[in-house]
């Protein structure tokens, strides 16, 4: 598991409300080239994603929600992976400002190289934060 955590000037619900609102995500996240949004039931939903790596990957997760504290997934479906499970985790530090923990534990088949795994954890998951946090603090 990989866990990584950013501060975000902002409340735990601002960052819950753009965290949860996955159809937007396209627009500012750089490595997802489209999200669907199914089977939405109270603050459960399944989601598919296309995320832009070497090649398109396709992949859905169940997602249930805690409002202002937490959202976790688990694996449903999805090219080329065996394990998709984690949490975000939200946590007011200080009034107006948010520690983001964002937790992943990924598995990948044999036809995708470590590198890949590698690349998508490890440089992505950086990246990803930074542009979460510059979407909630511009919002």
């Amino acid at each position: 598991m990989v866990s990584q955590s950013i501060e975000i000037k902002a409340t735990p619900k601002k960052c819950y409300k753009i965290i949860t609102d996955f159809e937007s995500y396209p627009e500012f996240l750089s490595s997802v080239a489209g999200v669907a949004v199914a089977k939405k039931r109270g603050n459960t939903c399944e989601v598919t994603y296309t995320i832009k790596v070497i090649k398109d990957i396709n992949y859905t997760l169940k997602l249930k929600g805690t409002p202002e504290k937490k959202i976790q997934w688990s694996f449903v479906d999805g090219d080329y992976m065996k394990k998709n499970e984690g949490f975000w985790e939200l946590k007011e530090i200080k009034k107006g400002v948010t520690e983001a923990t964002y937790n992943i534990d990924i598995k990948f088949g044999l036809l995708v190289p470590g590198s890949v795994t590698k690349k998508l954890v490890g440089s992505s998951l950086p990246t990803m934060l930074k542009e979460f946090k510059k979407r909630i603090e511009k919002s």
